[in-house]
């Protein structure tokens, strides 16, 4: 007796807990999204370009490539650097935009599309053993 009522206490559980484990739950909330009115707006992650103040040095790294480098740090690897611009030194204001999903061999700072440039002092070109740097 003890016997059955052990198993079929430990049968109904069994299939109490399938049934409750299988079954969908009726509470569930899934995210809702939010419709826009004309007129809204939405915020994008998208980021407002400003000027920056950079200084151009050449890098002899990864077959060679000219980077800018921030008053606050930020390394910025342009795609779009006209070649009257790179001499190291050159410092600029450049506005822009940061290139996401694109990975570059140099693998040294943010790609970086150059979209207004102003030169504020020209730099020089640097001589080494293998000749002119430009």
């Amino acid at each position: 007796m003890k016997k059955t009522l052990t198993l079929s206490l430990l049968l109904s559980t069994m299939l109490s807990l399938a049934f409750t484990g299988c079954s969908q739950a009726s509470n569930v909330q899934f995210p809702t999204q939010e419709i826009l009115k004309a007129g809204d707006s939405q915020v994008t992650d998208e980021q407002k370009q400003t000027w920056q103040q950079v200084t151009v040095k050449y890098y002899d790294l990864e077959g060679g490539f000219y980077g800018l480098t921030s008053k606050t740090g930020n390394k910025l690897l342009p795609m779009n650097l006209a070649k009257q611009y790179q001499l190291p030194g050159t410092i600029l204001k450049v506005k822009g935009d940061m290139i996401k999903d694109m990975a570059t061999i140099q693998q040294w700072g943010q790609p970086f599309k150059i979209t207004n440039i102003e030169l504020i002092k020209l730099g020089k070109a640097v001589e080494s053993s293998t000749g002119v740097e430009f």
